[in-house]
């Protein structure tokens, strides 16, 4: 996938927020003007905090056991509060569920602006 310093011009979320889309631009001075848009698919959790312009660091692939329980707090609050997809009634159950259905997890990271991680079926790059 191509994304590394990649600016982060703007994301979607379509199908009730099951398809995520970064769509990313490599504008740099002397350099081709390149564009980039990652897609996951199937997505059962997102959450990005984008407070500024954002150059993209990494996109890393990480265990969904591993993410689900750095953000335990938030995750089960979001449970109570908002209700969320694949919900079992507690982390393990939740996390459970996810790798046995196939979900994969990502950690996105940039150098400003931008954190966020995704819990999804697979991810493309167009």
């Amino acid at each position: 996938m191509r994304f590394h310093d990649y600016h982060l011009t703007g994301y979607e979320v379509a199908n009730s927020g099951q398809t995520v889309k970064l769509n990313l631009e490599y504008d740099y001075p002397d350099q081709e003007k390149l564009w980039s848009v990652i897609q996951f698919h199937e997505v059962a959790l997102y959450s990005f905090i984008h407070t500024d312009g954002a150059i993209i660091l990494d996109i890393e692939q990480v265990s969904v056991a591993e993410l689900v329980m750095a953000n335990s707090a938030v995750i089960s609050e979001w449970s109570r509060q908002y209700s969320v997809r694949f919900w079992q009634g507690d982390l393990e159950e939740y996390s459970a569920t996810l790798v046995n259905a196939g979900y994969q997890a990502w950690i996105i990271e940039s150098a400003i602006g931008f954190y966020g991680f995704v819990i999804a079926k697979s991810v493309s790059n167009q």
